[in-house]
C-alpha cells in the first residue's frame, strides 16, 4: 500500500507543477483535474470515502467543467514567454522554499497534540453535514457566491467581446481557437 500512496504523491506533485508551469491554459486545468481526482483517490485510500466521493464529484468535476467553461468562453490564447520569466520563477522557487520551511515546524508541533499521531478519522457525513450548516453557512455561502460572480463577470467579458468591445484591444477583433 505504501507503494501505491509514492506513486499518487508523484502524481499529485507533477500535476501541481504542471498546472503553473504549461504556457497554455486548457492543458493547466486539466492537469489540474488530474491532481484533484489523484487526491480523491488518496482519500480513498486513507478510508475517508466521503471525501474521496466529495472531491472527485465537486472539485474535479463541477468546479473544473465550470473553469474549463469561462476559458473556452473568454478565448484566453498561450502565454508568450518573457524575459523576467526565469528571474520570476526563481523567486517562486526560494520564496516556496521558505515558505515550506516555515510550515514544517508548525505541522510537526500541530500533528504532535494527537496521540495516534493525527491519523484518527472523527466525523460522519451527518456530523459534517451539521458543522457545515450551522457554524461555517457564511463562508459557505461566500463561496457559492464568489464563483457565481466569477462566473457572470467571464460571461460579460464575452459578450463585450463579440459586441466589439473589448475585441479591437484584446486579439485585433479576431475570434481564434483556444490554444492557437
Amino acid at each position: 500500500m505504501e507503494i501505491l500512496f509514492f506513486i499518487m504523491a508523484a502524481i499529485i506533485v507533477g500535476s501541481g507543477i504542471a498546472v503553473v508551469a504549461l504556457r497554455n491554459p486548457i492543458y493547466s486545468a486539466l492537469s489540474l483535474v488530474l491532481n484533484l481526482i489523484t487526491v480523491g483517490a488518496l482519500f480513498a485510500q486513507l478510508e475517508a470515502h466521503f471525501l474521496s466521493t466529495a472531491q472527485i464529484i465537486v472539485y474535479a468535476g463541477a468546479i473544473m467543467v465550470l473553469v474549463m467553461f469561462v476559458l473556452m468562453l473568454l478565448n484566453i490564447k498561450v502565454e508568450n514567454p518573457s524575459p523576467r520569466g526565469a528571474v520570476l520563477v526563481s523567486a517562486a522557487v526560494v520564496l516556496g522554499v521558505l515558505f515550506l520551511l516555515g510550515v514544517i515546524p508548525i505541522l510537526v508541533r500541530v500533528f504532535s497534540v494527537f496521540p495516534d499521531g493525527g491519523n484518527s478519522v472523527v466525523g460522519s457525513v451527518k456530523n459534517i453535514g451539521e458543522v457545515l450548516y450551522s457554524r461555517f453557512v457564511f463562508p459557505f455561502e461566500a463561496a457559492s457566491l464568489l464563483i457565481m460572480t466569477a462566473i457572470v463577470g467571464a460571461v460579460m467579458l464575452a459578450s463585450k467581446m463579440r459586441r466589439g468591445g473589448l475585441a479591437s484591444s484584446t486579439n485585433g477583433g479576431t475570434n481564434s481557437v483556444v490554444g492557437k
